[in-house]
């Protein structure tokens, strides 16, 4: 039978884009819900991405079946940082079948070319500041807080369409979160020589919650300078990202270094909330839902979301002093395990880094590539 593609506009259509996957992944007990609410949130014209971007969402179906679906990207602060006419696909979900994936990724890349592009990159949920890659191993545990998840033939599909692969990326898993005690001692003896060069490490002040996070935007973006892919993020993208997170963080999940009051690193860690997604049906807050958010159950799981210091000040111990506070916050909190996540492949120092204070591989996500 031949594959239909369909480009999704209407409220029905967008509807379906999103929910295909809890039909896809029905019965695995390893797939969480996204919200349906926030899903629509992310995807249409109240996400600050699209003041500068757009995005065209497909459907696949077999038949009457609906098989796939995928959305073709055009970043516009991608090509003018970069002046590649690469173009991306992302929130690519199919069953397992080569015709209905080469059909989505011919659709997109279709979309794609019409606008100039000769290259199509992804998975990337719309920038590499979001969900990025499929994953590829570490299938036996769960995703943590908006990490991806896919079946292990997603690999074999994209090999298959003529994708190649462009960057691996790491997940480590981190079984217990008291850190040895000759690590915290000499953390200490590090939080206190920064002191006497005037740097400071404290949680972030909800108070001044805007003026906070805009100061971490420019340093997230100066930090990040350099990076595969990175594109910066705006003031309105990044504070949409805060405000998301802000929801679901204690203060001390937001640690800043500060040097003579300006800003010059940071560590952001969140809850694995995913622990309680899992138990919403169908991403569905009605009509029970919300009950399951409301009951606030323990959380014994988090996320290593982002770490970042500024080039002039690396190599100090700033890294240590975070990890030792968010080892004392964590124990404190009945946090009995961590995800850090993602490591880029071609951070050596980093992998490195974080093999050595007890991460072990724990997952892995590749990008792919090719012409169009």
């Amino acid at each position: 039978m031949s594959i239909r593609i369909e480009q999704a506009i209407s409220p029905r259509q967008i509807r379906a884009f999103i929910r295909f996957r809890h039909k896809l992944y029905q019965g695995d007990p390893n797939y969480i819900p996204e919200l349906n609410w926030s899903e629509r949130n992310f995807l249409g014209p109240k996400n600050p991405f699209f003041r500068h971007s757009r995005a065209a969402y497909f459907l696949a179906y077999n038949g009457k079946q609906m098989a796939g679906r995928v959305a073709a990207i055009y970043n516009t602060m991608h090509l003018e940082r970069y002046q590649d006419r690469t173009g991306f696909f992302g929130f690519f979900d199919a069953v397992d079948d080569q015709a209905v994936c080469d059909a989505l990724l011919h659709a997109a890349g279709k979309w794609l070319a019409s606008l100039g592009l000769t290259r199509i990159m992804g998975p990337e949920n719309f920038t590499t500041n979001h969900a990025v890659g499929i994953l590829t191993a570490g299938f036996e545990q769960p995703p943590v807080v908006q990490m991806p998840y896919n079946r292990p033939y997603y690999e074999s599909l994209l090999n298959n369409n003529g994708m190649t692969e462009q960057m691996e990326l790491h997940a480590y898993r981190f079984e217990q979160v008291d850190l040895p005690a000759d690590f915290m001692k000499r953390a200490q003896t590090i939080e206190a020589r920064l002191k006497r060069h005037n740097i400071r490490i404290r949680p972030v002040n909800f108070s001044h919650f805007g003026e906070e996070m805009e100061q971490l935007r420019q340093v997230y973006n100066a930090a990040n300078e350099g990076h595969w892919g990175f594109v910066p993020l705006t003031v309105a993208e990044f504070r949409f990202l805060a405000n998301d997170l802000r929801k679901i963080v204690q203060k001390e999940n937001v640690l800043l270094a500060e040097k003579d009051g300006q800003l010059i690193g940071y560590m952001v860690t969140v809850p694995d909330v995913n622990q309680i997604l899992r138990k919403i049906p169908e991403g569905r807050l009605f009509p029970f839902g919300w009950a399951k958010l409301l009951a606030k159950p323990q959380i014994n799981g988090a996320r290593l979301l982002i770490l970042g210091v500024l080039p002039a000040f690396r190599r100090m111990g700033i890294d240590w002093c975070f990890y030792a506070r968010t080892s004392r916050f964590f124990t404190e909190a009945g946090i009995k395990w961590t995800e850090a996540g993602y490591v880029m492949g071609n951070n050596l120092m980093m992998n490195r880094i974080i093999r050595n204070i007890g991460g072990k591989p724990a997952k892995t996500y590749k990008v792919f590539a090719r012409r169009i």
